[in-house]
């Protein structure tokens, strides 16, 4: 059952609840084990860093933000692939949610949002964000908000989509 996030006049044990329930609901599997080895904690930890640098950077509650497990991307470690982090933030007054991807040019610090493409319609890393007003650069009609290089890889658009590039060697 998904109800409404409690306002911030709520007491900390209902909002508690409520984040429980949420990040339950989103990654079942991945809330659950979480505490069953030190790797599952660091990354539980990890994206509970990483849902309070893009809350801050985006001016939203923290409440408002689950990273959960990628299923179109991973990355590479020492101990082979993991799950990639896929960062949905959700609007407070809206309710619409917005994704983000880690930006690897910024480890930490930036992110790349996750549009449709205007041409195949399907979800590509489109611009990059480190505060809102990046974000509202990329959703201002007069803005001029770059397209990011990855949003013209041609192995993440339908075949034909203009809008993708062949990727060197590929």
């Amino acid at each position: 059952m998904t109800t409404a996030a409690p306002g911030l006049t709520s007491g900390l044990a209902e909002r508690a609840v409520h984040a429980a329930r949420a990040h339950r609901a989103a990654d079942p599997d991945g809330f659950r084990r979480r505490h069953d080895n030190p790797d599952r904690w660091n990354r539980w930890a990890r994206r509970a860093r990483v849902a309070r640098t893009i809350a801050a950077a985006l001016q939203v509650g923290v409440d408002g933000v689950l990273v959960t497990d990628d299923p179109h991307r991973q990355y590479r470690t020492r101990t082979g692939p993991v799950p990639g982090d896929l960062i949905t933030v959700t609007d407070p007054v809206t309710g619409r949610a917005w994704r983000f991807i880690p930006d690897f040019t910024t480890p930490g610090d930036g992110w790349l949002l996750l549009d449709r493409c205007p041409d195949c319609e399907n979800e590509v890393p489109v611009t990059r964000v480190a505060t809102l007003a990046d974000l509202g650069e990329y959703l201002d009609p007069d803005g001029d908000s770059p397209i990011a290089d990855e949003a013209r890889d041609e192995s993440i658009h339908q075949p034909g989509c203009a809008f993708g590039l062949p990727t060197l060697g590929g």
